[in-house]
């Protein structure tokens, strides 16, 4: 990682890193709050999601894909964060690990998934956005959701 030296270029330097940083907050955020409307505006109009279930081309694409409802809930921590940006365009890589509560009454039924996400940015009008993100799982643990309620 390398900061830069002079003083003007490490405020920019790090205004940058915070503004994804934030961005990576709000990804994670808007999926635990069911905020389906926050998490593909972290995207621009052209991005592609890469996801185990699908992937997806364009904000409108990412936006009409499947999502859980409540009373599913969620719980996103993110972390290890790695920033590398290069004038209007950036890279990012972010550990997670992910639970996943199916059922409000019965929170002790589930399931976890630990990997990281890796990403490309663009600085736009409106700030930093995800031009590219694709999740990859290392492990999973827990309850698994029935296809079929019972």
């Amino acid at each position: 990682m390398d900061v830069p030296v002079e003083p003007a270029e490490q405020v920019r330097w790090l205004a940058d890193h915070v503004a994804v940083t934030e961005l990576i907050s709000v990804l994670a955020a808007s999926m635990d709050a069911h905020d389906h409307a926050a998490y593909t505006g972290t995207f621009t109009g052209d991005a592609t999601l890469r996801l185990p279930f699908g992937t997806f081309e364009g904000r409108d694409a990412i936006a009409a894909m499947p999502t859980a409802p409540p009373p599913t809930a969620s719980h996103h921590l993110v972390g290890t964060q790695r920033i590398e940006v290069d004038g209007d365009e950036a890279r990012a890589r972010w550990h997670v690990i992910a639970t996943n509560v199916f059922d409000a009454a019965q929170p002790d039924k589930h399931s976890q998934a630990g990997g990281w996400y890796e990403a490309t940015l663009r600085r736009t009008e409106q700030g930093w956005r995800f031009s590219a993100v694709e999740m990859h799982i290392t492990w999973t643990s827990g309850w698994i959701v029935p296809e079929e309620p019972s």
